[in-house]
């Protein structure tokens, strides 16, 4: 376990810096959200500040004022104790309240600091350094994960859960279990998550607050969302949007790439499955149908990013393979056409961005909600990574590359987009600086929500009441009805007697 004594020699020997001293913690083992936190923190350090960095992942090369302490055995620990629910496509098959426990349980196995997994190591730090302004931020874009620390409302009859595969437009009962999602995903953190997290961090500090009453000192929560690139819904004042952050001005491609995609006449398609689900895991016969579709297209050039050194069976000659692919320079190239994704959120807000088209093959989590939107705009078409067919993917393919009205919708999606008055990371930073300008002040955008119970919050403390008052009087109403009719008709109580 790290000790924080060391944060504060770290932070004094590195305090010579004009601006303020900022401790960003970034726990989540997941690459794309380190992407997405990493421009916050380089951001932060372009602009002055001392940037103190607790993160899973690190940079060898840092700019100067940007110092990380690696969080170690972090990716090991969660595939070694949870190699049971590391088959993603297997996780694709959960339950919306199986995905939901899952991550909740995932919590508990990691060092956490992104307030999506808990106020384990927050806590902890914020409780060291005698509490001063706490921001939280996610590379995730679900309003829902905010609830506890924002007040914001589990919209259940207008938007999905993050978890959940089913379109804006729900039907009654897809409306009736997104309402037990929804609720069951904030009841569970307050009364099950903060619980475990308060008796992990008591075993360190014993005197120590419980837990949830950190998560409310959040001034401002930094959301990756953006409301034209997803379903829109009302959020708290404190909950600041600043969805694809990590979208970067684009820079040149490596030479091999720059070859292949300038000289492909008719275009190029990227196929990337993110850094979860690994391309060289498919199996052979999904990989087979996959390139048997690709076959079909020899005027295309696809690029497919895939894990290992070698494919399992022959490539045809318009399929590039490469391990690792510059997905923001690609997705930015004009000869770019179509992107085949998982759907996640980084690449899909990129595609978005740069006005690519998208196939989506979601298997987890937020992904069938990211592509189901991108469907009902119009600019994506959405399939089964897990039961691929050749036929289905040369069918998308042939859709998107000559059907002129997705290229038209997406460009009109990427215009609205862009069409901001600043850049998103530049309103992250802006609203960090707030904060450090206000440090008592910035506590005004806190809702009063965060301190009312559940039942209060949604007022089904009212509700409730009104629904037995109301049964109370309909049940009188009905004796009433029945003495009466009985009295006006004796010859049927008669018979009954």
């Amino acid at each position: 376990m790290w000790h924080l004594s060391a944060l504060v020699l770290l932070a004094a020997a590195t305090g010579s810096c004009l601006g303020a001293n900022i401790l960003y913690i970034d726990g989540v083992a997941s690459p794309s959200h380190f992407i997405w936190h990493r421009s916050l923190m380089y951001g932060l350090a372009a602009k002055g500040h001392n940037v103190t960095a607790l993160s899973v992942d690190v940079e060898a090369n840092p700019p100067p004022n940007v110092h990380f302490i690696k969080i170690e055995g972090v990716y090991e620990a969660f595939y070694e104790e949870h190699s049971d629910v590391t088959d993603f496509f297997a996780m694709g098959e959960l339950s919306p309240f199986s995905m939901l426990s899952m991550f909740n349980e995932y919590m508990f196995d990691v060092i956490i600091n992104d307030f999506l997994v808990g106020p384990c190591v927050s806590a902890l730090a914020q409780q060291k350094f005698g509490r001063p302004p706490y921001i939280a931020a996610t590379g995730f874009h679900g309003l829902t994960t905010t609830t506890p620390i924002s007040g914001a409302y589990s919209y259940s009859g207008m938007i999905p859960n993050h978890e959940f595969d089913a379109p804006e437009s729900m039907s009654y009962r897809e409306r009736f279990m997104n309402f037990l999602y929804n609720h069951w995903e904030e009841l569970s953190k307050t009364f099950q998550v903060y619980h475990k997290i308060d008796k992990l961090v008591r075993q360190i500090n014993p005197d120590i607050p419980y837990v949830a009453e950190f998560e409310k000192d959040a001034r401002i929560i930094l959301l990756n969302s953006y409301p034209v690139i997803q379903h829109s819904e009302p959020s708290m004042p404190s909950v600041i949007s600043v969805g694809g952050m990590q979208i970067i001005k684009s820079k040149e491609l490596p030479e091999d790439l720059k070859s292949i995609v300038e000289n492909a006449k008719q275009g190029v398609i990227l196929f990337s499955l993110g850094t979860n689900v690994r391309s060289d895991l498919l199996g052979k016969d999904r990989i087979i149908e996959i390139l048997n579709a690709m076959r079909k297209f020899p005027q295309y050039q696809f690029l497919w990013k895939f894990e290992s050194d070698s494919m399992p069976v022959e490539v045809p000659k318009n399929v590039y393979i490469r391990k690792w692919m510059p997905q923001n320079d690609l997705l930015a190239h004009p000869n770019l056409k179509l992107f085949i994704t998982h759907s996640g959120l980084l690449s899909t807000q990129e595609a978005i961005w740069h006005g690519v088209p998208i196939i989506g093959f979601p298997v987890f989590a937020d992904q069938h909600k990211n592509i189901n939107y991108c469907v009902q705009m119009g600019v994506a078409k959405k399939l089964s990574i897990s039961k691929i067919k050749s036929n289905d993917l040369v069918t998308a393919v042939q859709q998107l590359m000559t059907d002129q009205r997705y290229r038209d919708k997406m460009a009109q999606l990427s215009k609205l987009f862009r069409d901001q008055k600043e850049p998103p990371l530049e309103r992250a930073i802006w609203w960090v600086e707030w904060v450090l300008r206000n440090p008592a002040g910035s506590t005004i955008l806190q809702s009063n929500a965060i301190n009312i119970s559940w039942l209060a919050k949604y007022s089904f403390d009212v509700i409730i009441p009104l629904v037995m008052l109301a049964a109370a009087v309909l049940h009188v109403l009905v004796k009433v009805v029945s003495v009466v009719f009985c009295r006006k008709n004796p010859s049927k109580k008669a018979k009954r007697e």
